[in-house]
Order: structure tokens, then C-alpha cells, then sequence
């Protein structure tokens, strides 16, 4: 019953062109029914040997599950980048010597890393919890769900969405012993089904090198 509501949620009243940074505003429906994101976002993975962090840009778009991924920081990883075109995965590396992206397998911890595929798990899931916390000064709802495949390291995950903007606060996921694996907090967010053009293909970007490739928007809401 809860999914089938859930579902008929993501039907009522679909934003067009760009959502924006909406304050006021029910935080769950509006995630459910965005068309895309952008983001400015400081991605950690948690080892048994330690842990990493990597200020990325992430772009996503619901409607065909595209979706791109550019390393900012630190400077050994600056203008990495991995995107999807929506048929195949492909991957940059400048540090290669080479000015083109390469075709590269499928990876399924680095599908969800981004927020639209914790949108499709939180809908498939059933039993899940919805809880309220605080981040920092920020009053938040925090959403659950079950990774689907039965994957030692990436088993659930919990979304914290602010309540006065709606916006993403940080997404983390546990391991099948309930160990936090990654964390992803979101410096800039914005909801958005305008994206620059060609932002999902292999070319976009693959020999600036900058890990910009091209313009990060200034009008983001940051948390």
C-alpha cells in the first residue's frame, strides 16, 4: 500500500523546466517528483583501512537515468570524470595522456552515489522508516531504504532532506553490517530538468582537463 501511494504521489503536478530551490515546501514530495539535479557534493568512502573524500559535481537526469559525475578535488583526481549517455559508461582520466573518454563496465556502488537512484530504491522498498533529526542548526526528515541485489556494501541508505528547503543535506550508505561505507554531503544543490547541452556525452569537456568542464552554475541553494 505504502509504495502504490507513493507512486501515485510522483504522478500529481511534474514541475517544468527548471524546479529551482523551493522553500516551504514538503521536502519528500518534492524530492519524488524531481525531473533532474545538479549538485556540488563531497563524496567520502569508508575503508576498513580509512577513508577518502572527493568534492565532485553530479548531474542527473530522472526521465532516462543519464548521469555524470566530475572529480574537483583533491588535486590528483581533478578532471576525472565518469558519464553515462544512457546506452554506455564511459570514463576520463587526463593523467593517461590520452584527449578521450574510454568505455568502461558498469559499477553499481558508483550508481548510487547519485540521489535518483536513491529515489527508485525508496520507491521499490517496503517497510522502510521515515524519521525526523537534526544537521547541525537544520531540522531535517530522514528517509530510508533498502539497496536492492544483496550487496555487502551497499545494503541501505538514509537521505536527510532539510524541511525549510526541501533540499538534500547528505546521503549515506551502510554496509549488510549497518557500517556507514559512503557519505555524501551537498555543498550546492538544485533541482533542474535543464541541463547544458551535450553535458552527457563522452566528448563534453574531455580535453579541458579542469574538472569544470564548463560552467558550474552560481545560483545554486547551499545547505
Amino acid at each position: 500500500m505504502r509504495k502504490t501511494a507513493l507512486l501515485v504521489c510522483c504522478t500529481i503536478l511534474l514541475f517544468s523546466g527548471c524546479q529551482g530551490a523551493a522553500s516551504s515546501t514538503d521536502p519528500q514530495k518534492q524530492l519524488l517528483e524531481m525531473k533532474g539535479y545538479e549538485a556540488e557534493a563531497v563524496v567520502t568512502r569508508k575503508t576498513d583501512h580509512g577513508e577518502n573524500s572527493y568534492t565532485t559535481m553530479q548531474y542527473f537526469d530522472m526521465e532516462d537515468g543519464k548521469y555524470r559525475l566530475e572529480m574537483v578535488e583533491p588535486e590528483e583526481v581533478k578532471g576525472n570524470f565518469t558519464v553515462y549517455d544512457g546506452e554506455k559508461v564511459y570514463q576520463f582520466n587526463p593523467r593517461t595522456g590520452t584527449d578521450m573518454a574510454v568505455e568502461v563496465t558498469p559499477d553499481q556502488a558508483r550508481n548510487e552515489l547519485f540521489l535518483g537512484q536513491f529515489v527508485k530504491n525508496y520507491l521499490q522498498s517496503e517497510g522502510v522508516s521515515m524519521a525526523n533529526a537534526t544537521v547541525g542548526q537544520r531540522d531535517c526528515i530522514v528517509l530510508e531504504a533498502v539497496i536492492p541485489g544483496d550487496f555487502a556494501y551497499t545494503a541501505t541508505e538514509k537521505l536527510w532532506l532539510d524541511t525549510e528547503t526541501g533540499l538534500p543535506v547528505k546521503l549515506v550508505i551502510y554496509d549488510n553490517q549497518g557500517q556507514e561505507r559512503y557519505v555524501t554531503e551537498y555543498e550546492a544543490f538544485q533541482y533542474t530538468d535543464s541541463f547544458p547541452e551535450g553535458i552527457f556525452t563522452p566528448e563534453y569537456g574531455e580535453k579541458t582537463g579542469d574538472g569544470k568542464n564548463g560552467t558550474i552554475r552560481k545560483n545554486y541553494s547551499r545547505n
